[in-house]
């Protein structure tokens, strides 16, 4: 477990701020199952072990906690706000551009505090600061302050795969701007590319849709293959559903037993939304045409899947909702 935990933080959980405090085994363990579950849409399982962490000083626990408060209730509480306090001390720049946010309605219920610091000024100028010194992680944090997509450009130049993701479905919503069209297609392809090759699932499947336009189909599989290893839920459900061939879009070979039994993965997620209603669907029409020796089968091949691949994810942005 301990194995496999640290397996998928390495892009479940890695894709964030990652300034840990000294923990204890155990605080270690409550971060990141708190971690595992906000990125799995589940939030209110996601407070107490995240609090574990937050309350022994752990600035990206401090940082979730406020998260996953605040998304709960749908404003800025004032305990979310004391837990962004807390990051923000220890130079969080993403809970200092939370607390900087004019337009959260804890304006108008009154849990804003009222003699704040100027949380935005000091983000930028930590966040410059840092960007100068090649922080791409930074670098978002100023795209994400309305600095320009320039940042966002320096960031996926930088390396972080995230960024790289971001930066191509930008381009293909029209953002940035490109003298021929070629060039911007071009730099789509190119971004997407890059954050598929560094391991994220979500450049990944955006670059197999990219492929499947381009009648790619081959190589689209592969990452659509790959995408579901690294844990992203939506690959997950895409590839059980291809390889159970419902439908048969890719010519992956039939395989019942591995659809049934990645669909209940997605299907068990308390917080999978419409990918968890899909899946059980699916499921139980495979269950019309499976024997009992199949689903046991699949459910010997899920619990193997789980111990050996990093935990469903539906890798939330960090400064995203």
């Amino acid at each position: 477990m301990v194995k496999k935990i640290a397996f998928s933080l390495i892009f479940t959980l890695c894709f964030i701020s990652t300034a840990f405090a000294d923990l204890t085994p155990e605080q270690q363990a409550a971060r990141d199952r708190g971690l595992i579950l906000y990125q799995q849409h589940m939030g209110v399982s996601a407070i107490e072990p995240l609090r574990v962490a937050a309350q022994a000083g752990d600035r990206t626990a401090q940082y979730y906690l406020g998260e996953t408060l605040r998304l709960n209730n749908m404003f800025m509480t004032d305990e979310a706000r004391r837990w962004y306090e807390a990051a923000a001390e220890q130079g969080d720049l993403f809970a200092m551009l939370r607390l900087s946010n004019s337009s959260d309605l804890c304006h108008q219920v009154g849990t804003c505090s009222p003699n704040a610091p100027d949380w935005r000024s000091k983000a930028l100028e930590l966040a410059y600061e840092r960007a100068e010194q090649g922080d791409t992680e930074a670098m978002q944090a100023l795209f994400n302050a309305s600095q320009g997509i320039k940042w966002l450009e320096k960031a996926a130049e930088g390396g972080y795969a995230p960024a790289q993701e971001l930066l191509a479905a930008l381009y293909e919503e029209g953002e940035g701007w490109f003298l021929l069209p070629g060039r911007r297609q071009a730099a789509i392809e190119k971004w997407y590319k890059a954050s598929a090759e560094a391991g994220f699932p979500l450049g990944m499947m955006g670059y197999a849709s990219l492929l499947i336009k381009q009648d790619r189909i081959n190589e689209a599989s592969s990452w659509i293959r790959r995408a579901a290893e690294g844990g992203y839920v939506e690959a997950v459900y895409s590839y059980a559903s291809y390889v159970a061939h419902m439908p048969d879009k890719f010519g992956y070979p039939l395989d019942m037993v591995k659809g049934y039994g990645l669909l209940s993965l997605v299907a068990q997620l308390e917080g999978g939304g419409g990918a968890q209603d899909y899946a059980q669907r699916k499921l139980d029409r495979l269950e019309g045409i499976m024997t009992s020796e199949q689903i046991e089968e699949a459910k010997v091949f899920a619990a193997e899947w789980e111990r050996t691949h990093p935990p469903l994810s539906f890798f939330v942005p960090v400064y995203g909702y």
